[in-house]
């Protein structure tokens, strides 16, 4: 993240169109609003068009306008995205969502620095920068021709990359830190702290949501904390058994049948460890290793009643 920032210092005061490369969750948003702001178009708009949330049959008068008439609907003359950015900041995110024909047009855009509206016939001219994102694997797109070549030369003019959240994992206890003081004022919880055991899970843990699950993951136990001391019976389930697992999962078939295996191992399993504790809960969360408050909630996942197991 150190190298990030340097880059970000470096290639803000440029006019340097940026890519920033990056899974979904890790800030790409963020890095594009500071580049804007250390740049000397901090006085002009930041432009944000999430490229994959706008339908095909409207992208292109969202982002080049459109003249009165130019279809059905179009009642007024109305600018695009790409207008409004002018002399500020046009943030594309998830850029490799556009349709060909739209990356052709933006590509012409970007080196002409002019625009055309849809049912127009001027080309107006635009000053902006563009900052570019995606989650997904350029190359592979490329090779799979559903990314023109010449947009990602035109646009991988400066270059950031963020890391998952997994792969900085010294990060977690500072991020967790840092949105706990952030909403726990908000949510009566002004003095919540972690303790150790809870921050050691969360850093196991391997975000596959990156630093917006963290967050997410932060309000989610303030809201639901007993008290202002957080403990690993405060964390969700999910999260305190796949830290125990480094492995990802997937969808398909195999998952399933894994899933299926996994939840009769659990059940025979915590059976077992009722059976030779007498149904004592505190001493079979002792022997597997769990806070007794998770142990106790597997129990009711697998329909497990511990007075069942008793002499």
């Amino acid at each position: 993240m150190q190298r990030v920032f340097e880059i970000i210092q470096r290639v803000a005061p440029t006019d340097a169109d940026v890519l920033i490369l990056g899974e979904t969750g890790t800030g790409k948003e963020l890095v594009a609003h500071s580049i804007h702001a250390r740049s000397k178009r901090s006085g002009g708009r930041f432009v944000p068009v999430d490229c994959g949330a706008i339908p095909d049959n409207l992208m292109e008068s969202e982002l080049f306008g459109h003249e009165r008439g130019a279809f059905t609907g179009a009642d007024a003359r109305s600018p695009g995205l790409l207008e409004l950015a002018d002399k500020g900041t046009f943030f594309l995110d998830e850029v490799a969502e556009l349709p060909l024909r739209l990356q052709a047009k933006l590509l012409r855009v970007l080196q002409e620095r002019r625009v055309r509206r849809v049912g127009g016939k001027d080309e107006i001219p635009i000053d902006v920068r563009i900052i570019a994102a995606t989650s997904r694997d350029l190359d592979v797109e490329m090779r799979e021709k559903r990314f023109r070549e010449d947009l990602y030369y035109r646009i991988h003019v400066a270059r950031v990359e963020l890391p998952a959240l997994r792969d900085r994992r010294d990060d977690i206890p500072l991020l967790a830190e840092r949105f706990l003081s952030r909403y726990g004022a908000g949510m009566g919880k002004p003095d919540a702290e972690f303790d150790a055991e809870c921050l050691e899970v969360l850093q196991r843990y391997p975000w596959p949501g990156n630093v917006r699950e963290l967050q997410n993951a932060i309000r989610r136990i303030l809201a639901l904390a007993r008290s202002v001391q957080l403990s690993v019976d405060d964390l969700p389930d999910d999260i305190v058994v796949r830290s125990m697992d480094r492995g990802d999962s997937g969808g398909g078939a195999f998952f399933e049948l894994r899933a299926q295996r996994m939840a009769s191992f659990e059940r025979e399993y915590f059976s077992d460890v009722l059976h030779r504790h007498g149904g004592d809960v505190t001493a079979g969360a002792a022997e597997a290793g769990l806070p007794r408050g998770t142990f106790y909630r597997l129990l009711k996942k697998h329909d497990l009643v511990p007075s069942e197991f008793r002499d």
